[in-house]
């Protein structure tokens, strides 16, 4: 997956899956299958779609961003070994263990957590500087480079990402169709570039010679050409995630200066808590993304969903486009 960022390529590569991803079957209970049975609805009135990444326009191997580790902890500490070594440490004695980055996770969680940011979220660039001082491996703590390549070979291979079918060609269509777009999403520094890879490149071009000159490849640098940056908020920049305000309190008020309600704005996203009932709370319309059954989080168990229902519902990019 080539990023039109040169200093992007090498790390989008790393986090890319190295065959394609496929979504796959959901399987629901009888009595939430209208969740994920396609609802048409007239966005004609919506000025602003704000989106999710992990589920929504990258399909994520493990379903959701920072989830892969505690589903196979067992070869956790494989992976970052492996990605070690490919970004270049030659000594691996006292590198960071997979537990040792769960527990100062979960500390500096547990720090942070309070009234007005029930979800707290972590910078994993900060966790791992942490860990790698504490085991007196300054040399790594220090080193950026081997530091970021190293954080990206252990994401991309405990949670490789794939865009999500349709979601290129639907973004590029809104943009045409006038709306302004921007993220709400949790993320890590990483985030931005799958993004950026999103835009510049579709997915069936994924596999193309580099030199290839599509007008795909040409869409983009930095997100500033599809997206308002104003209205794109991702939780590590914050230290809160979804389904904490915090997010959405950032993306209304700028959209609130620029005269546009929150019955204006549609948000798209896969998960009924962090998406659809956080959404919902800000007043924003909000269309449940029931794209790939390992991503789809219906959270019936959460008494918060029991009664919120999305304004529409998703099962293929294409079906937003049908909308607009």
């Amino acid at each position: 997956m080539n990023s039109s960022n040169d200093r992007d390529t090498g790390l989008t590569d790393l986090l890319f899956s190295s065959t394609p991803l496929h979504p796959t079957p959901i399987s629901v209970d009888s009595a939430h299958i209208p969740l994920t049975h396609h609802k048409p609805f007239d966005l004609r009135e919506i000025r602003v779609i704000l989106l999710d990444v992990y589920g929504t326009l990258v399909i994520s191997g493990s379903g959701d961003v920072g989830t892969a580790d505690d589903a196979k902890h067992d070869a956790a500490n494989q992976w970052i070994r492996d990605a070690a070594v490919a970004a270049g440490v030659d000594d691996l004695s006292d590198i960071p263990t997979s537990d040792q980055l769960r527990n100062q996770i979960i500390a500096t969680n547990e720090a942070a957590r309070f009234e007005t940011n029930p979800k707290p979220e972590v910078d994993i660039l900060e966790i791992w500087r942490r860990v790698l001082h504490a085991n007196g491996r300054s040399d790594l703590e220090t080193n950026s480079k081997i530091l970021v390549n190293w954080i990206c070979g252990v994401e991309g291979r405990s949670n490789p990402v794939w865009p999500m079918p349709g979601a290129h060609d639907a973004l590029m269509t809104m943009k045409e169709k006038g709306r302004r777009l921007g993220i709400v999403s949790n993320a890590q520094f990483y985030t931005p570039m799958i993004v950026r890879s999103l835009m510049s490149i579709r997915p069936q071009d994924a596999k193309r010679d580099p030199s290839s000159d599509s007008a795909e490849r040409t869409i983009a640098g930095d997100l500033s050409s599809v997206f308002d940056l104003n209205a794109c908020h991702f939780s590590y920049r914050y230290r809160a995630a979804k389904p904490g305000p915090l997010l959405f309190d950032r993306a209304m008020r700028h959209l609130g200066s620029l005269g546009i309600s929150s019955d204006q704005v549609l948000y798209v996203g896969n998960d009924m808590l962090n998406d659809v009932w956080a959404a919902k709370q800000f007043g924003l319309r909000t269309a449940l993304f029931a794209g790939d059954g390992r991503s789809l989080r219906l959270r019936t168990d959460d008494a918060r969903c029991q009664n919120c229902l999305p304004d529409m519902v998703l099962t293929h990019w294409e079906q937003i486009v049908e909308c607009l």
